[in-house]
Parts: structure tokens; C-alpha cells; sequence
């Protein structure tokens, strides 16, 4: 049987593992593994698949992964995410939808601190949803704003999902993290715009409240508070944006800053330090197995020939640019319904990769907006692991197909933002194209 037919057909056994739901990590590896054995003999397999396991997760550049989680878990003990939704609170909770507004800016100022989507949809379902219900706002709106919300933390470094990308890309994480933060700006205004708008053409959807303290005082207070988010922020990308340290180094100096934080706080406690050691373990363990999979069934997929038959199919074929956009485009769309976000990531990035270059095209720019596209995946049904987080930080209060229906308008502007993003990779590249030690 020839190569490309093997990888086509593991391709195949590949997809159906995934709709058995079998977990995706095992379904890369069975398939990888089985696969190669039909090209090489076994004793090669015995020594490749431990090797490139190996080498897949012991890149230094992995490091920042779990000193980015585990940053941004010491800032959620050290109640940083509540600081955040205080001050956008004071300052936003007098417009229209005024409470709805602050959790997007909230969601935008916790994410400088945690690169986890999820950690950030259930510290605010918790805090802001049920004050949001109980002001009289729409409960489909409190939903959805945190749910999409959540968003914002994959896009404002530090982001983990940039961080696999580049690993996988091999393309600078410094210049990756730097490059999210003006499309997460744009990202927290057209959702900030799009609400007040909406909900001062219904007020119904959410009344005005005289219960929040939007006085000059209380908003320089506010901002006070967040003086050590700024400084988190300042101090990892400051250092990576200067050339003055490595994301792994800049993320080492973030988990010592946050600790101190946590410290200066009072919060600084066994059960605190064992909390978030924990919980970025158990979330770094996860998506290192994920990794290491996911480069046994990449070699399988190379050797075979299907990326390389893929990548000249579509360069010869004459698709312009735009269309292959587009493709890209309804591609993760469906993907997101089956997949979470780091799984798309490396199941695609193999096959996605190599035609972007092959158009010439910033792969910095790319991992923005493919970074975009994941996030929608986690907010649309049935697998959109944002809601099920929320789902689970709420409990019986409130009922997983009314997050899925609150987030669903979201989904149209997330849409919208990842097509500002293909349609102009200025916004991306302008910041990276002026570090320092570029």
C-alpha cells in the first residue's frame, strides 16, 4: 500500500477515535503509533516514539507554560480578578449596560495576569453574573459577556495558546505575546461598543442602577487598586518587549511577582501556594501529554506524505489567498464544535502551517488570528468548554443551554474581530516590528 494512502486512511481512523470520543491525546498517539509501524519496523518505532515524545516537551522554551499558569492562579488567590471588576465597575457602571461593559474590561485587565480562558470564566461567573441578575439584567446577556468575555485572556499575553503555537511553529513567543495585545484592545472595545449599543436600544435588556459608585473618588480608587495588575504586566511583557528577557525568564519573574503580591496582600497561605501549584500542574500535565501526542501523529502525517501532498494540492490549484482564508475560517468553525482549543491547534498547525508560509505570509500574524478562531470554538455547542466551565462555577443556578443561547450573539462579533484581524495584519505586526532586540 502506498505512504500517502497509510496517511490518509490514519487521518481518517483519526476522525472517527474523535466523533467515538475518545480522548484526543490517546486517538493522536494510537494512530501515530500504528501508523508507523506500517512504514518502519518495530525496533525503530520502540526508540522513535519515546524520543519524539521527549523532544516534543523538553524544549526550553516550554518553560513559560507553567510559570505562566501558575502566575496567573497566584493572581487569582491574591484576588486580582476582583480588583479588576471593581475598577471597571467605577468607571463603566453609569453607560448603558454599565455592569456588562466593566466585566468585558475586567476580563481584559485580569487577562494581563492569567493566560487561562477558562480560569477567567470562572472567577467572573461567580462574581459578576449573579450581580448582573440581581441589578435586573437580562440573564442570556450576564451569560454571555462572561462567557465570550473569557475570550480576552487568549489574546492579551500572557496567553498559553500562543505559547503551544509558537512552540509548534517555532516562532518567537516574545514577538507572539506582544502581538496580541492591540487586537485584544480592539477585542474588549467592539464588544464594550456592542453592548452599550444594544442596550441602549432595549433598555430592557439592562436597567440603569443607582447602586454603583461611578464618583470620581471612588473611580481613582478603583484605579489605585489595580496597581498590581499594572505592575504584573509592566514587568513580563515590559522585560519581553525591552529585549531585556526571554519569555521563559520574564515568566519566572512573573510568578515571583505574583507570589509577592500574594504576600504583600496577606494572602500568602499553604493553602493558597498549594492551591495554584496544583491546578497549573494538573494544567500543564495536560497539555504536555497533548504536545507530545500530537508530534507522533505530526511525524506520521509528514512521513506519509499527506502534508506535503496537501501543501502542493493548494499552491497548485490557484486559490487565491482570500479564498484560502475563508476555508480557514468555516474550518475552525466546525472544528470548535468538536474540539477544544489547544487540540485544534495541534491537530491543524501541521497541515495550516507550511501553506501560510508558502504565501509569503507573518506566521506571528497567523498565530494572532488562529488564536482568535480557537476562542470561538469555546463558546459554540456542543463542546464549548467556556459554558461547561461556567456551568460548573454556577450549579443549579443556572442552565447550560442558556449560556450556549447568551453567548451566541457574542459568536457573530468574535467573527467580526477575527476578520479585522486577517484583514489587517498591521494591527499585529506593528508592535512585534518594534521590539527591542527583534
Amino acid at each position: 500500500m502506498e505512504p500517502l494512502t497509510i496517511g490518509c486512511l490514519g487521518f481518517a481512523a483519526f476522525v472517527a477515535l474523535i466523533f467515538l470520543r475518545a480522548p484526543i491525546a490517546y486517538a493522536m498517539a494510537i494512530v501515530g503509533t500504528l501508523g508507523l509501524l506500517t512504514v518502519y519496523d518495530f525496533a525503530a518505532i520502540f526508540k522513535f516514539v519515546p524520543f519524539e515524545m521527549f523532544s516534543q516537551t523538553s524544549s526550553f522554551t516550554l518553560a513559560s507554560l507553567p510559570l505562566f499558569l501558575l502566575m496567573g492562579y497566584l493572581a487569582y488567590y491574591a484576588d486580582l480578578a476582583g480588583d479588576s471588576y471593581e475598577a471597571a465597575k467605577a468607571w463603566f457602571g453609569r453607560v448603558p449596560g454599565g455592569l456588562a461593559v466593566g466585566t468585558v474590561y475586567a476580563c481584559a485587565i485580569f487577562g494581563a495576569c492569567s493566560g487561562s480562558s477558562l480560569a477567567t470564566c470562572a472567577v467572573f461567573s461567580k462574581m459578576s453574573v449573579p450581580e448582573m441578575i440581581k441589578a435586573g439584567y437580562n440573564r442570556k446577556l450576564s451569560l454571555g459577556v462572561v462567557a465570550a468575555g473569557g475570550g480576552l485572556d487568549v489574546l492579551i499575553p500572557p496567553s498559553i495558546i500562543m505559547v503551544v503555537y509558537g512552540v509548534m511553529t517555532e516562532t518567537s513567543i516574545g514577538k507572539l505575546l506582544i502581538a496580541g495585545i492591540l487586537p485584544g484592545i480592539v477585542y474588549a472595545c467592539i464588544f464594550a461598543v456592542a453592548i452599550a449599543a444594544a442596550c441602549w436600544w432595549k433598555p430592557e435588556l439592562a436597567p440603569r442602577t443607582g447602586s454603583v459608585d461611578t464618583s470620581w473618588r471612588a473611580k481613582w480608587h478603583a484605579l489605585r487598586r489595580l496597581w498590581g495588575v499594572v505592575a504584573l504586566f509592566v514587568l513580563v511583557l515590559g522585560a519581553i518587549y525591552a529585549g531585556w528577557a526571554t519569555p521563559d525568564e520574564a515568566a519566572a519573574v512573573g510568578v515571583v511577582g505574583a507570589a509577592a503580591l500574594l504576600a504583600h496582600r496577606r494572602r500568602f497561605s499553604w493553602a493558597a501556594v498549594k492551591g495554584a501549584t496544583v491546578d497549573s500542574a494538573k494544567a500543564s500535565a495536560m497539555i504536555f501529554l497533548l504536545l507530545g501526542c500530537a508530534g507522533i501523529f505530526a511525524k506520521f502525517m509528514s512521513v506519509t506524505g499527506v502534508i506535503a501532498t496537501l501543501t502542493k494540492w493548494v499552491m497548485d490549484s490557484g486559490f487565491p489567498f482570500w479564498g484560502l482564508m475563508a476555508g480557514l475560517i468555516l474550518l475552525y468553525l466546525v472544528l470548535g464544535c468538536f474540539l477544544d482549543a489547544i487540540s485544534m491547534m495541534l491537530l491543524t498547525m501541521p497541515l495550516v502551517a507550511p501553506l501560510i508560509t508558502a504565501h509569503g505570509q507573518s506566521l506571528v500574524w497567523f498565530g494572532v488570528f488562529i488564536s482568535m478562531m480557537v476562542v470561538i470554538g469555546a463558546v459554540t455547542p456542543p463542546l464549548g468548554l467556556n459554558c461547561y466551565v461556567m456551568k460548573a462555577a454556577m450549579g443549579k443556578d443556572v442552565e447550560l443551554n442558556e449560556i450556549f443561547a447568551g453567548a451566541l450573539p457574542f459568536v457573530v462579533l468574535m467573527l467580526l474581530i477575527a476578520i479585522i484581524i486577517a484583514a489587517f495584519p498591521g494591527l499585529s505586526l506593528w508592535l512585534p516590528n518594534m521590539m527591542m532586540g527583534r
